[in-house]
């Protein structure tokens, strides 16, 4: 768990900077913290629980947020999308996002598990892997 904090992890020469910042609901999140002494050009992982606020971030020095939050929405219709989304999860709900004008992506997953309705159609579990390439 990283709460407003940070790691490092190093390869030879290589860093890849991995950030995480608390729960704005049920903690204080503190992005300034959990950035505090990462080199303006590093490459910057952020894990942030709710993806929306990727729009707060998205003048950082972060390269991809991973969240997750939304469950895709759990039922999906096509066209109409994601019938329910929590708040702060529905903007970027589900796969891959590039911010306009930033460097940051997101990546939500649909995770494996539901909240609140015990149901899922059209939407299934993911155990997302993603491979980075420099």
């Amino acid at each position: 768990m990283l709460h407003n904090e940070h790691i490092v992890l190093t390869q030879g020469t290589d860093k890849l900077y991995i950030a995480g910042i608390d729960d704005p609901w049920v903690g204080k999140a503190d992005i300034a913290q959990a950035l505090l002494h990462i080199p303006e050009e590093a490459c910057t992982i952020l894990l942030a629980h709710e993806p929306d606020f990727a729009d707060d971030f998205c003048k950082l020095p972060i390269d991809l947020q991973l969240s997750g939050h939304s469950h895709g929405g759990q039922v999906r219709f096509p066209i109409v999308g994601a019938l329910y989304t929590p708040p702060h999860g529905n903007k970027y709900s589900s796969g891959l996002y590039q911010l306009p004008n930033s460097q940051l992506q997101v990546y939500t997953t649909r995770g494996i598990g539901v909240t609140r309705m015990p149901v899922r159609f059209n939407c299934r579990p993911e155990l997302t892997v993603i491979t980075l390439h420099s």
